[in-house]
């Protein structure tokens, strides 16, 4: 409170009113423990006693004749000066407290009015308020600590609360992790410059070892670590960098708990004495933090472990009702956790296990059991429980696991088991068919033979199977050294070299064989030996010279592709000379006739070469521009003239115009061909449908057709039929060029290779799907040139479809999806059920007509107006007038009408 100027007294700043105060009272004012002065009605200082000179940091003689509120500047706008002038003011007496920080203090001043002036009282209560400050702090720093959700949220606000409160302007954790401490970006840190924020990034991607320095001495004794000035110290790793940032203390205050380290980290721009830096304090708000850390950690570990876990944790009261729920219930049943709560947990049990799990819950017993549920999406779950009960809250813990996989795993593993058994069967027929047989050999002397190469070799399948000096024995001698060679290099190198050998049987039967092999490893990748398999080729061979003529005729088919451009120009020329003869000779009737039979012949050999060229894919095309419904319909006459008494063809196009390039012959032809076929596939008589439809881009309803899936909108075209079907081996060769199922005379085998060949030049797809007795369907994929006219509504509104059939179900999807709807596929009734009881504002339900007609419980459904029956275009059933019936081939037109 001092100006810090040197001020004698003088006797004219003596006021005239100082009172008088004789030696013996002065020396008693001064043995009075307490500090004091006395001052004028005007502030002037009349008296300091002794004490009041400690508390005051000036001799009295400095004092005296001083005025309080003009000769002390550094009382200006403090405490004492607005007291001091309120207690003039009011002449009533003042009590007060402040920090006066001139002298780094806190003083608790007391001033009382008199007649002559004011006698103040002044008491230095710096080390009782440090005690009340380091009390508050503490108490906050461990209300910080108790009230945390988290670890993180409490390490923030032990940071905020200290550098708030304390000389400590920076804070931030470290974290350890393999004997390593570092630091989390996510983390919370305090800091109050631009310089110290970059100090924090200079200490993110550092790494300390906890084995050394002063991380080792707070890791093993848990004890704080103070460094008053850092410019002294010697220690501390990041000195420089923290001098740098214009810090002087540092303090380390270690959180051991359980394994777990942790440190807080504390600078300030001041160097700081033991007390300023809270020794103490923060001493015991380390050990309290460790054991509160501990308890997080592992509340946090304890509930990490529920909502992580797999399994259903439930906890339910007696009478069922569910109160908490882990994630694992939303992620295995579907619904949400504030959906469930306050619910039965019967609600979600299958009707036919309701009383058992009833009666399981009541038991009390902890045994375990089984039941079984229906997700928000109506599929059907295998829990497998164990519950718990607490007569404390009366409330049963349930840990349910989702066994479902398992009950499907061990299906499959019994189908895999089945399944195996009926591969072996038929890989021992495929190799019997192939004469083949396979082989393992190990270095240890163990082998083992396949029955079909004891059958080539002609030996008994219950003899063990020959060594290497027995199977050489089988060879003729001029080959032996080559085989041994052979076998040499593959024990010392590992390398089967493929190679044919010819050996005698048992039975004296000379063959020739192909051996194939590779070496062995067993489970930790060492060489153990080798595996492979022999092939009697012997009649491969013999079929060599059959086969060379074939690839003649192949030359030949390919030959004739080439020259059928030449050809063309030639016969073009023959018929131009014979268009001339033919205006030369009208006068000569009998000439005449010759040349009409040679243009005749002629354009019938152009024919032929039209053909080769088509399937060459060498003709010249003419694409262009047309809505292949207009050209369908202006070609139908054409196609109605196939039919018979007995052999019928429907149309069914869509109602707007589907724009591809192709060319229009070319897809007339192509039609023609498909249908003839068809006629021909049904001797006894049925029905031909040529359909169009549309074909939204997308890979879900596409996968199943090779090299259709990048396909943008595309139009459909397809050709059905009821006819007698086509095998495997038919369509393996449907597009090669002369292959024909028609007898002799009937078919030239080139009417499916200008299908393909008008396919390919369009730079669409065909896909065959053909079934014996049942029919067969032929489908042209072309790209759309441009988006279809159609308009469409996003409706959002939800459709139901059940069908099995993936191909069918996909595509009707990929067009109701187009429509603006959102879809549920299903795959049987009871599942439709149940997605229909969970949504009963399901605007239309699909169902195939073969799954309604397993369960008649369909007629039931109260939606049952909403049905839509999916059928095959040629089905005889005889459906209810009253029910909508959406019959194949799917396309837009059907749907908008079946829809509105």
């Amino acid at each position: 409170m001092s100006s810090g100027k040197s001020n004698k007294p003088s006797e004219q700043s003596v006021p005239d009113q100082t009172p008088e105060i004789n030696l013996e009272t002065s020396l008693v004012f001064d043995h009075i423990p307490d500090a004091f002065i006395f001052a004028d009605l005007d502030w002037n200082l009349t008296y300091v006693n002794e004490k009041a000179e400690e508390v005051l940091r000036r001799p009295k003689e400095s004092l005296i004749g001083k005025n309080i509120l003009t000769d002390f500047p550094r009382t200006f706008g403090t405490d004492f000066e607005t007291q001091y002038k309120k207690a003039k003011e009011t002449g009533n007496p003042c009590v007060f407290e402040t920090f006066f920080e001139p002298f780094n203090s806190w003083i608790e001043a007391r001033i009382y009015p008199r007649h002559d002036g004011f006698l103040v009282y002044y008491l230095d209560i710096t080390q009782r308020k440090k005690k009340e400050i380091s009390w508050a702090i503490g108490e906050s720093l461990l209300w910080d600590i108790s009230t945390s959700d988290t670890l993180s949220s409490a390490f923030e606000k032990v940071l905020k609360t200290l550098i708030k409160n304390t000389a400590w302007t920076y804070g931030q954790i470290w974290r350890s992790k393999d004997n390593t401490v570092y630091i989390n970006e996510e983390d919370p840190y305090v800091y109050g410059s631009d310089l110290q924020l970059l100090f924090r990034k200079e200490s993110i991607n550092k790494f300390f070892s906890i084995k050394e320095g002063i991380l080792k001495k707070v890791s093993e004794s848990g004890e704080l670590y103070f460094i008053p000035d850092l410019v002294s110290d010697k220690e501390l790793k990041r000195k420089d960098a923290a001098i740098a940032a214009g810090f002087r203390s540092w303090i380390g205050i270690p959180i051991l708990s359980h394994g777990r380290f942790y440190e807080i980290e504390l600078l300030s721009e001041r160097v700081l004495n033991p007390e300023e830096a809270y020794l103490d304090l923060l001493g015991v708000v380390s050990k309290r933090f460790a054991e509160i850390v501990s308890r997080r950690v592992a509340d946090e570990e304890r509930k990490a472990l529920i909502d992580l876990s797999s399994e259903i944790i439930v906890t339910i009261g007696l009478d069922c009702i569910i109160r908490k729920t882990n994630p694992a219930f939303q992620k295995v049943l579907g619904y949400e956790r504030k959906y469930v709560k306050n619910k039965s947990l019967l609600e979600f049990i299958h009707p036919d296990d309701i009383e058992l799990t009833k009666v399981k819950i009541a038991s009390g017993r902890k045994e375990g059991f089984e039941n079984r549920y229906i997700t928000k999406y109506g599929q059907l779950r295998y829990i497998y429980w164990n519950i718990s009960h607490s007569p404390e809250s009366g409330s049963v813990f349930c840990i349910g696991r989702d066994i479902t996989d398992d009950r499907l795993t061990i299906l499959k593993l019994e189908s895999f088991a089945d399944e195996l058994n009926v591969n072996r069967e038929q890989l021992y027929n495929a190799q019997k068919l192939a004469n083949m047989g396979s082989w393992t050999m190990e270095f240890d002397g163990k082998a083992n033979w396949s029955p079909g190469l004891y059958e080539i070799f002609g030996l008994d399948p219950n003899d063990s199977p020959p060594g290497f000096e027995d199977f050489i024995q089988f060879i003729p001698p001029e080959d032996r050294v080559r085989i041994s060679q052979n076998y040499e290099k593959f024990l010392s190198q590992g390398i089967f070299e493929e190679t044919e050998l010819h050996i005698v049987s048992k039975d004296g039967i000379e063959k020739i064989l192909s051996v194939k092999g590779e070496g062995l490893l067993n489970r930790n990748g060492k060489f153990i030996g080798g595996t492979g398999t022999m092939q009697d080729i012997t009649k491969e061979k013999e079929w060599n010279d059959s086969l060379r003529q074939l690839q003649k005729m192949e030359a030949v088919g390919q030959l004739a592709g080439g020259m059928a451009h030449d050809f063309n120009n030639l016969l073009n020329i023959i018929l131009a000379n014979l268009d001339l003869l033919e205006l030369n000779l009208r006068e000569t009737p009998e000439l005449l006739k010759r040349v009409f039979s040679a243009q005749d012949a002629v354009r019938r050999g152009s024919e032929l070469n039209r053909r080769l060229l088509a399937f060459s894919r060498k003709q010249a095309l003419n694409p262009e521009q047309a809505d292949v419904n207009h050209v369908i319909s202006d070609f139908a006459d054409i196609l109605t003239r196939i039919r018979n008494d007995i052999v019928s063809i429907e149309f069914c196009l869509e109602d707007f115009p589907m724009i591809c390039s192709f060319e229009k012959n070319g897809l007339e032809n192509a039609l023609l061909n498909l249908c003839l076929n068809s006629r021909d596939a049904m001797p006894q008589g049925g029905r031909i449908l040529v359909s169009t439809g549309f074909s939204p881009a997308g890979k879900e309803h596409r996968s199943m057709i090779p090299g259709f899936v990048d396909m943008e909108d595309a139009c459909i075209i397809s050709v059905r039929d009821e006819g007698c079907g086509m095998d495997d081996r038919v369509l393996e060769r449907l597009f090669e060029p002369f292959f024909t199922t028609k007898q002799s005379g009937k078919g030239t085998g080139l009417g499916m290779p200008m299908v393909y060949g008008f396919v390919k030049q369009s730079n669409g797809m065909v896909h065959v799907h053909s079934e014996i007795g049942k029919g067969t369907c032929i489908e042209i994929f072309l790209p759309l040139s441009r988006n279809p006219e159609i308009t469409y509504a996003n409706r959002n509104e939800k459709i139901l479809v059940l069908e099995r059939n993936l191909k069918g179900q996909t595509y009707l999807i990929a067009l109701l999806r187009r429509l603006g709807f959102e879809i549920f596929p299903a795959y049987d009734l009871q599942e439709a059920k149940t997605v229909l009881e969970n949504y009963p504002e399901m605007y239309a339900f699909f169902a195939e007509e073969e799954i309604l007609s397993e369960d008649s419980d369909w007629e039931k459904f109260k939606n049952r107006d909403r049905i839509i029956i999916i059928s095959e275009w040629n089905s005889q059933t005889e459906f209810d007038p009253s029910l909508k019936v959406l019959r194949r081939p799917y396309n837009w037109t059907k749907l908008k009408k079946m829809l509105t």
